[in-house]
């Protein structure tokens, strides 16, 4: 019921456009999933190719989720660097989501974001999903579909250095926008300029302890990515051609690193996912249920 409710939800707001608040832009996460399913295994490749369009649209769909007023946004980031967590690597805020509500609060945990612990749910949404194959159920198929396109959004969000950190958008160094000119701009003005080659992937066994690993990694690129913007700005009055190339030149490496993470992540993800739950045989059509006719009275 769950996965119908978020279908629904998801076409209506299709057309709707992305909150300021996303990570990486709507093509990014596209290309992102796109490339990840070229990395999966055979056992998973004729579902994930057969479905591969949805799968690459569905991506979005947390993004838009927002839009209609579902409390999404704690969900794509988590904000180190804050008071409460103390200095990298954070371990003042308990990876055990329990052990971190009783420390700090849900209104705290809210603020500063959830990413690891909605990866966390949205693996297990998928594993079950993949646990379905075995049990014939008539929703597998779809499950699949849009629970490996969700679990992909929040560990893609993961890899983005401004979603690891309070300085999000640059408020507190006076580079305000760096976000959208990072995570979008960037990466759609010099897509066909970058170096991608992701490393397989590895089947993911802790999504939540994953997703905490990534977002510490992206946080160490928050202050080359920063640094990189102030060289490009330098002195200029407008973020025109000029900038975004020398932007890109410094950056560079940081984009193409994260892009080939979110890659591999992704793909990482999903077969962890499949692997968990058995490793079932997946079919890419699942049999109806057989309804009974009514009788005329």
């Amino acid at each position: 019921m769950r996965s119908r409710l978020l279908t629904a939800a998801a076409l209506l707001v299709a057309a709707l456009a992305p909150s300021p608040a996303s990570a990486w832009g709507f093509e990014a996460h596209q290309f992102i999933m796109t490339r990840a399913i070229e990395l999966l295994p055979l056992e998973l490749k004729p579902l994930f190719t057969r479905y591969r369009d949805e799968i690459v649209i569905r991506v979005k769909d947390p993004d838009l989720w927002r839009n209609v007023g579902w409390p999404e946004d704690p969900n794509h980031f988590l904000d180190f660097g804050v008071k409460e967590y103390g200095p990298y690597p954070f371990k003042e805020l308990p990876r055990d989501y329990g052990a971190a509500l009783s420390k700090f609060g849900r209104a705290t945990l809210e603020r500063n974001g959830l990413l690891p612990w909605r990866e966390d749910e949205m693996f297990g949404n998928l594993r079950r999903a993949f646990e379905g194959m075995n049990r014939n159920s008539a929703f597998a198929v779809n499950d699949i579909v849009l629970f490996a396109a969700v679990a992909s959004h929040y560990i893609q969000d993961a890899n983005q250095p401004l979603h690891a950190t309070e300085n999000y958008d640059g408020g507190q160094t006076k580079q305000q926008g760096i976000h959208a000119r990072f995570e979008r701009d960037l990466f759609e003005r010099f897509k066909s300029r970058l170096t991608i080659n992701p490393a397989p992937p590895r089947p993911v066994t802790a999504p939540r302890d994953f997703a905490f690993d990534l977002l510490l990694a992206s946080y160490q690129l928050v202050d080359p990515l920063l640094a990189a913007d102030k060289t490009a700005v330098a002195g200029r009055t407008t973020y025109d051609d000029a900038y975004y190339e020398a932007f890109f030149s410094a950056a560079r490496p940081i984009l193409e690193q994260r892009i080939n993470s979110s890659i591999t992540a992704t793909a990482s993800i999903i077969v962890g996912a499949w692997e968990a739950a058995g490793r079932p045989a997946l079919k890419t059509e699942m049999p109806r249920p057989v309804e009974r006719v009514r009788q005329q009275e």
